[in-house]
């Protein structure tokens, strides 16, 4: 009997949407994720790195009729909470009753502007405070009063919120308070077993059923007919989640022995600035300290759709079948031609 699998797709579009012809190849782009059997379309929320995250969020909510629309993720120093409980009453009455809302302690867009990353304490205040004044309109955030006049309009007074989580102590967070959790701990079986064990156990604790939180896993992504390539072109993005997973240290986080010292020495000479850059200083010195093919291993779903299906298939029979995919090529044209495979010969196989 087939796997059956969830799949989210996030979509990024390389940069702002310039012009009238990129909006209308990013709805179709849309629309294929969907039609294909999408769950979830969502979109990053970094200025950094592209445009405007609540336009390309409008776009993906007016092209889609079934699938969760939101930002993966957020982070609570960009976005105060009033803005953000606005955004997505918005967002939900736009879809029916369709938006999610992922957050994270921020990474690029936090970075490039010189603060430092969200504590836990501070995330959990934020999901606090976002989720009530969609329910009552009023809440206090920092030791400051946040209110709206307008939540009794709102279409659903709680829309979800998952914490997406790279240590144990997110994790955590998240089995305590999430909606869901977006596992981005890695892909190997063992990571997966003790990802979700951890979720389950702090929602236990905090007398809640562990079932009630949604467990996804995210994964960098690359799909060309031709594997080099594609291993080739996930480096860029695998660099940026080693850093970034590792850079609160290595404790708890599965990370081999014989590794340890080159990770901390590969997160301690991170350049933000070449940030998911391809042809970016990071990528090379993954390369040179030995690490590529451990992260892509550990963090990476690439190659070309053979590869693709049997490592879902491998995913699934270990307990990660909810993932956050998404098609390659900062082009819009190409992102459409791998979104096409992806869902004419992969996702069909497993929704």
């Amino acid at each position: 009997m087939p796997v059956k699998v969830s799949f989210g797709v996030n979509l990024a579009p390389g940069g702002a949407l310039l012009s009238r012809q990129d909006v209308a190849r990013f709805t179709d782009l849309v629309k294929m994720a969907e039609d294909y059997g999408a769950e979830a379309v969502g979109t990053y929320d970094s200025a950094f790195i592209g445009g405007d995250a609540f336009v390309r969020a409008t776009i993906i909510a007016l092209a889609t009729s079934k699938a969760r629309v939101g930002l993966r993720p957020t982070n609570p120093l960009t976005r105060e909470p009033q803005v953000m409980a606005s955004f997505l009453a918005s967002l939900d009455s736009l879809t029916g009753g369709r938006a999610f809302l992922d957050v994270a302690s921020g990474d690029s867009a936090v970075l490039n502007i010189g603060y430092k990353i969200a504590s836990r304490a501070r995330i959990e205040d934020f999901i606090g405070c976002v989720r009530n004044l969609l329910a009552s309109g009023g809440a206090n955030y920092q030791g400051r009063p946040q209110r709206i006049r307008w939540s009794s309009a709102a279409i659903r007074p709680r829309v979800p919120i998952s914490i997406c989580a790279e240590g144990p102590r997110m994790l955590e967070l998240g089995g305590r308070i999430g909606d869901g959790v977006i596992a981005g701990t890695g892909l190997l079986p063992e990571i997966i077993r003790d990802s979700v064990t951890r979720i389950h156990s702090s929602a236990s604790q905090a007398g809640r059923n562990p079932a009630d939180v949604d467990i996804w896993f995210t994964t960098r992504t690359s799909l060309h007919e031709d594997r080099a390539t594609a291993l080739d072109k996930v480096k860029a993005s695998v660099s940026s989640i080693l850093n970034h997973s590792m850079r609160q240290g290595l404790e708890h986080k599965h990370v081999p022995d014989d590794l340890r010292a080159k990770v901390q020495q590969y997160v301690d000479g991170y350049v933000l600035y070449d940030h998911v850059l391809q042809e970016g200083r990071n990528a090379r010195r993954m390369d040179e300290l030995g690490l590529t093919d451990y992260a892509i291993r550990r963090f990476a779903l690439a190659g070309n759709t053979g590869d693709w299906i049997a490592r879902i298939e491998e995913l699934a029979a270990v307990g990660a079948s909810k993932l956050w995919i998404g098609p390659v090529g900062g082009r819009l044209d190409s992102q459409l031609h791998y979104m096409r495979i992806l869902g004419e010969q992969i996702m069909s196989r497993f929704v």
